[in-house]
């Protein structure tokens, strides 16, 4: 991509919850971003990163971060807050909107049933037990 032809935020968006999991170095190849010193710093609550990224597509990833369209992966290797990768922060519509439980589209599984009522067996009184014959 060109200068001109960058990412934008739906793009983006797009490209990252269509997967479950996108590290920096697939972002940087797919949008073609070929500036391999670009670092930036992203802040939410305190809490700074930092990001593989140039500052055009490291704003970008930090708008959807801050409407918590997205999570990031830290890295646990390197002392430093630095972000390996990106997630998609969604809840699955047919969990929210009760079309989980609906049998009637084909792909729908059915709600547990409430297991039956098994009357318990008769239990004797202590010491109600026949002695064994000798």
């Amino acid at each position: 991509m060109t200068a001109n032809k960058r990412p934008s935020t739906s793009s983006l968006r797009r490209f990252i919850t269509s997967r479950p999991y996108v590290a920096i170095a697939e972002l940087r190849r797919r949008f073609v971003l070929d500036e391999p010193d670009a670092v930036c710093r992203l802040e939410r609550d305190g809490l700074v990163a930092w990001v593989g990224l140039p500052q055009r597509e490291a704003s970008k990833l930090q708008d959807l971060w801050l409407r918590d369209e997205v999570g990031l992966e830290l890295s646990v290797e390197v002392r430093a807050p630095v972000v390996v990768g990106v997630f998609p922060m969604r809840i699955a519509r047919y969990l929210t909107d009760g079309s989980y439980f609906n049998p009637s589209n084909g792909n729908g599984i059915h709600p547990p049933q409430p297991r039956p009522m098994v009357p318990a067996a008769p239990v004797a009184p202590v010491g109600s037990f026949p002695t064994p014959a000798e």
